[in-house]
Parts: C-alpha cells; sequence; structure tokens
C-alpha cells in the first residue's frame, strides 16, 4: 500500500510539475475578409494544430472568439491575420500577445500561394514565440550554392509540382518544387510530407507527429489509440507515361476483423494530376 501511495505522489507531482512549467496560450480566431471562409478555418485549423505540437506550451481553444485586449489574460494571446493582396498572393500575420507584461509581438510574410502559408506555419510560430521570449531569431540570406545534383532534383522535382487527387479520403495534394508538400485530408486534417524522386520513383513520408485524422480509414476508436505511435505514413510511386502517379501507401489498417486492432499494411494508389 505504501509503494502504491508513494507512486501515485510521484506521478501527480510530475505532472503538476509539467504544468507549472509549461507555458498556456489563448489561441483566438484568424482575422480576415477573405470571402474564403472555408479556407480561413482549414488554416486556422492547421496553425491550432501544428501549436499543439510545440513542446513547453498548453494551448487553449478560443477558435470561435476573436481577440479582444480587454479580456487578455495572464496567458500568451494568439491569433493570426490573413488577407488577399492586391498585388496577388497572400499576406499573413501573427500576432502573440502578453498584456500582463505589456509585450506584443508580430511577424508578417507574404506567400505566393496560400499552402505555402500552410507549410511554414510551425517555423512560423516558433520563430514567433522566440521573439517574444526575447530570443529573437534572424534570418540571414545567403547567396545560394547549387551543385548540378541539386539542379537535377528541382529539374525532377518542377514534373511534379502541382496539385493532385484520387484517394477517396484526400481531397487534393500539394507538391512543391522544394521537395515539399501539403495533403490535405476531406475531414479537414492536413499532413506535411517531403518528396523525392528517382528517375520515375517518387518517395513521399509525412514529416511531424501523427495523428487519428491521418488514418479516416480505420474506425475513430482504433486511430485515436493507435495514432501516437504509428510510423510516418509513405508512398512508394512511380509517375507513368500517361503522367499519373501510381503504386502503393504504407499505413496503418485494420487487423483482420476486429474494430480496434490495426497493423501497418499497404495499399494501392492512383493519383492523378488536378487542372
Amino acid at each position: 500500500m505504501k509503494t502504491r501511495f508513494f507512486l501515485q505522489l510521484i506521478i501527480l507531482s510530475t505532472a503538476a510539475a509539467f504544468s507549472h512549467a509549461a507555458t498556456q496560450v489563448d489561441f483566438y480566431a484568424t482575422e480576415s475578409s477573405s470571402q474564403d471562409t472555408g479556407m480561413i478555418q482549414m488554416t486556422t485549423d492547421h496553425f491550432y494544430s501544428q501549436f499543439q505540437t510545440i513542446d513547453g506550451y498548453i494551448v487553449i481553444d478560443h477558435r470561435k472568439d476573436h481577440f479582444s485586449m480587454e479580456e487578455a489574460t495572464s496567458n500568451i494571446s494568439f491569433y493570426a491575420e490573413i488577407q488577399e493582396s492586391p498585388e496577388g498572393g497572400w499576406i499573413c500575420t501573427l500576432n502573440a500577445i502578453k498584456a500582463a507584461e505589456n509585450k506584443n509581438v508580430s511577424s508578417t510574410k507574404k506567400y505566393e500561394s496560400y499552402y505555402m502559408i500552410l507549410l511554414d506555419a510551425k517555423p512560423s510560430l516558433e520563430n514567433l514565440l522566440s521573439n517574444l521570449s526575447g530570443n529573437s531569431k534572424v534570418s540571414v540570406s545567403q547567396p545560394e550554392q547549387k551543385d548540378n545534383h541539386e539542379d537535377e532534383r528541382h529539374t525532377d522535382i518542377e514534373i511534379l509540382a502541382g496539385t493532385w487527387a484520387g484517394e477517396e479520403f484526400i481531397d487534393k495534394i500539394l507538391i512543391l518544387r522544394s521537395g515539399k508538400g501539403v495533403i490535405i485530408y476531406k475531414n479537414g486534417a492536413i499532413m506535411n510530407v517531403s518528396v523525392s524522386i528517382d528517375g520515375s520513383s517518387v518517395h513521399i513520408i509525412q514529416t511531424g507527429r501523427s495523428n487519428a485524422s491521418y488514418f479516416p480509414e480505420l474506425p475513430r476508436a482504433a486511430a485515436l489509440k493507435n495514432a501516437a505511435s504509428a510510423p510516418p505514413v509513405e508512398w512508394n510511386l512511380v509517375l507513368t507515361a500517361g503522367g499519373s502517379l501510381e503504386g502503393s501507401k504504407q499505413t496503418l489498417i485494420q487487423n483482420g476483423n476486429s474494430p480496434s486492432e490495426v497493423k501497418k499494411g499497404t495499399v494501392n494508389v492512383v493519383w492523378q494530376r488536378r487542372k
């Protein structure tokens, strides 16, 4: 009994210490005059999910509320502003406020496409928080030094760059010439991926942590139970003469008829370029 009591005490003390050490963030709705409310909401949700993956912070959901300085708490207050640029593209401003300490930092970037905002979400958040804490990160542009292999790689990726579709539970796949990509699920989840190509073979792999929404094929309970320990989702594809990407996807699949048991498995996929 005594041993059990002390174990419980240690667990509770550890949890309390972690909670005390973590910084709380009030996450508010995005400010925007854009008519594309679905895209704005998707981006807000993506910022929210990316914020949750940053160590040392507890994110409190205020996505239904707009930030007001009068209602600011002692926590960090965060909200984004996204507007369409008159010259084309998008302007995104991230704001972090510590009202109790009279601190207010913001970061504004212009993006050529909306999906670039999604790709840049986590590093932009990390940089904003660093600036708020006084550990400013200054980006210094360095002259690009490319060798022939890098030029060849970019040329190959350019063949794939664009928007693709084809899987039942995926709305669209965006591949950029930088070798990065975004997969947008029909359930609203957004997965960042890296893309590499060798001849006609294309390898795409998930970057960042998994969440249950990356496995819409599974029963929800099974996805929630296994997402945290799941290996990255991978695609091994071939660019065909007809222009499609065909091959296999390695992901979690149901293990037999059990609704809760899963295993790593392979499914066949075909992607077609969207026009």
